[in-house]
């Protein structure tokens, strides 16, 4: 699918769920449509599933958005305490975007809904939200707790009650959302985009798409076998990808601290509640103290307004605004573009109202950073060791930070690479299918088919209280 039919279906007011391999333009998409649908006057609630995905579109967890926070099941306490805390926001929203899906178990995207139903009081799904929902099922899944509810080893008895409907429906609670109970109610529009904005039609992109229709070849172990022991050129920066947050950051701060400049500091700045700000700090990528100095190698941690770099974006400090006070540092690029960097706004909102937010200089030392912290990106060059991967879809990931085959270093490579959730092979096709079908019906019956109608009358809070327990 195109991404013009998939922001036609979108405005239409379908439930959609929008899909793709990285470099697709998913987070594009979302965002024009975001922007359009404010601009209609509709109230549009973004969320997503991680704190780090959340930071990217200014958005909250889906968990501090719904009410649930940390809660693996529902009570008619936490219910309650929702309901008196949230109703209102809940029920002025028009339209609940959820970013990074692949993250997102399938027993949480149920309480959100019921949730929902509950705060609007309305028996559709989600409460009669149009609900747009982004993301991948091939790359980072979500994190399975063995069973256990909130950490405790032997979890209480309204917890094991909580997962009977997945068992009687013969569905999986820890599983993708496609295994919620309200996914066939919810009927989401599939618009899985297959126009490639990343990488090139050779052979990396070859790779990629095996690793997504489970045929891995002798071929594709060659072609990134060819990449095992390249280095970049000399002064070329390219960067790491590391499992963990302590490889990351040792690199980084060896390399800054063997450049013999004067070091330039940048503390961020903050408004609203102080645990949201600390939230806030805790998933933006750029540090709570920047410390830069000329010759650093940077990334771009934000897309810029007058498209001069993106998320990712590559360069090198050429100095500073104002060496005496420590001024703005200034950046050369990659793409061309030499651009003195300000400090931007991450903020966390709720609807159109801004909660907290921190402001601070959009980059970060770029010599290394995590697979997890790199979803999203789009970097020129990286250097990994994928010997390293432990978890489904992280090789995966980091293959597809890169935009072509030249900007691949590996120092090895092992099966573990190619390991991806065998449920997103199996679920792929049928999330294909399901999108040719949309275009077929867009082409033939018009934007108007995908109109969502009202469905039956408004029950009393009571009575959808009572179908909850």
């Amino acid at each position: 699918m195109r991404q013009s039919e998939a922001l036609t279906i979108m405005s239409a007011g379908a439930n959609v769920f929008i899909t793709g391999a990285p470099g697709a333009g998913k987070t594009y998409v979302l965002n024009r449509f975001i922007e359009d649908a404010r601009r209609r006057g509709a109230s549009v609630s973004v969320t997503a599933s991680t704190g780090i995905a959340a930071t990217h579109i200014n958005g909250q967890t889906i968990h501090s958005w719904s009410g649930v926070g940390v809660s693996t099941y529902l009570t008619e306490g936490i219910v309650k305490r929702i309901l008196s805390r949230r109703r209102r926001k809940l029920e002025a929203a028009d339209i609940l975007v959820i970013d990074e899906v692949s993250m997102m178990h399938a027993w949480l995207f149920d309480m959100v809904d019921r949730v929902c139903r509950l705060a609007r009081r309305s028996p559709e799904p989600f409460g009669g939200l149009q609900v747009v929902l982004s993301g991948d099922f091939f790359q980072l899944p979500p994190v399975t707790r063995g069973g256990r509810a909130n950490g405790m080893m032997e979890p209480p008895e309204e917890f094991l009650a909580s997962r009977e409907p997945y068992v009687r429906a013969g569905k999986d609670p820890d599983g993708f959302i496609t295994e919620s109970l309200v996914w066939e109610e919810l009927e989401p529009v599939i618009c899985y985009l297959t126009e490639q904005h990343r990488q090139d039609d050779g052979q990396l992109l070859t790779v990629l798409t095996d690793i997504r229709e489970g045929d891995v070849t002798q071929e594709d172990h060659d072609v990134l076998a060819s990449r095992v022991g390249k280095e970049p050129a000399q002064g070329q920066v390219a960067v790491h990808l590391f499992p963990v947050n302590r490889q990351a950051d040792a690199l980084n701060d060896q390399r800054l601290a063997q450049i013999g400049e004067p070091a330039h500091t940048y503390q961020a700045t903050s408004t609203g509640e102080a645990r949201l700000v600390e939230r806030l700090k805790k998933n933006m990528l750029a540090p709570e103290e920047l410390v830069l100095k000329t010759g650093a190698a940077v990334m771009a941690l934000r897309n810029d307004q007058d498209h001069q770099y993106v998320n990712g974006s590559i360069g090198r400090v050429q100095g500073f605004t104002d060496q005496t006070k420590g001024g703005w540092p200034i950046v050369a690029f990659e793409n061309g573009n030499t651009v003195t960097m300000k400090p931007a706004a991450w903020e966390m909102m709720d609807g159109d109202t801004v909660l907290a937010a921190v402001n601070q200089v959009p980059l970060r030392c770029a010599w290394a950073i995590t697979i997890h912290k790199s979803q999203g990106m789009t970097l020129d060059r990286a250097v990994m060791d994928l010997r390293r991967t432990f978890a489904p879809g992280m090789g995966y990931v980091a293959l597809s930070r890169v935009e072509d085959l030249d900007g691949l270093y590996l120092a090895g490579i092992n099966e573990r690479a190619f390991l991806v959730s065998p449920d997103a092979v199996v679920l792929d096709a049928d999330l294909r299918a399901d999108s040719k079908t949309a275009c077929a019906r867009l082409e033939e019956e018009g934007a108007d088919s995908f109109t969502r109608r009202a469905v039956g009358q408004e029950p009393e809070d009571e009575f959808a209280q009572d179908q909850l327990f």
